[in-house]
């Protein structure tokens, strides 16, 4: 009877073991599952609020870049006429790194007459100019040289300095082409142009008071642009010269 008893006791605690590991094991499944599930709810809530932001930003720069497309249309005009301004400015600075300063002289006595001759030696295809007071014989031979060998050489001359010293008899007579300014005051210029290319001027007169006594200045500058300009005031005083 014992033996029975005790068997039967023993069968009932193994139903209730086997009863409480299934019972563990489906609760265990159930907090499983549960705590997956607000994990998943918490994850779905994050990424939420990250997009909810990401739009929100979106919206923002959206309207950032709507107040500066507006604004640069009201603009444009003006940044425009700048933009134009600093290319102009720019092809400004290109012609003057375009200038070559080729000699400068002064006098008495520094030079200023040989770089005239030296330069009118040089010339190949024109020498055009206008001169105050032109009496030095040396300049003036350089120039019936330069005649002679085919270079385009024309003079004006300041019609109050014509005197019988002045080289332009000396030239007429060679048949340089040389004519007398027309202005009723004076035209004071002290200019050649070489090769449309070299300009010499300054206020030295092609005198031997210039060349001996008084304090002058020479310069001689290569830039196609300037030479352009000098030309420009060489051609009208030449066309009204007689």
């Amino acid at each position: 009877m014992l033996f029975e008893f005790g068997g039967v006791l023993l069968a009932r605690k193994s139903r209730l073991s086997l009863i409480l590991a299934v019972f563990t094991l489906i609760f265990g499944l159930i907090m499983g599952s549960y705590i997956s599930e607000m994990r998943y709810r918490g994850e779905k809530r994050r990424v939420e609020i990250e997009l909810a932001e990401k739009d929100r930003k979106i919206e923002e720069l959206s309207s950032l870049v709507g107040l500066l497309q507006n604004w640069l249309e009201g603009n444009i005009t003006f940044y425009h006429e700048k933009i134009a301004l600093l290319e102009e400015y720019a092809d400004e600075l290109k012609k003057q790194l375009n200038i070559e300063v080729l000699g400068v002289y002064f006098s008495p006595k520094g030079g200023c007459k040989d770089a005239l001759i030296g330069w009118i030696n040089r010339a190949n295809i024109s020498i055009h100019i206008l001169i105050y007071s032109f009496t030095l014989d040396q300049i003036g031979e350089a120039l019936i040289e330069a005649y002679g060998r085919g270079i385009d050489v024309k003079v004006v001359f300041e019609r109050d300095q014509v005197t019988k010293d002045s080289e332009y008899w000396k030239l007429k007579e060679a048949g340089i082409p040389a004519r007398n300014d027309t202005n009723p005051k004076l035209m004071h210029h002290k200019i050649m142009i070489i090769d449309g290319e070299i300009v010499v001027t300054g206020s030295y007169n092609w005198s031997k008071s210039a060349e001996e006594w008084n304090n002058e200045n020479l310069i001689i500058i290569r830039s196609r642009e300037i030479a352009k300009k000098y030309e420009e005031e060489f051609e009208k005083i030449w066309n009204e010269g007689v």
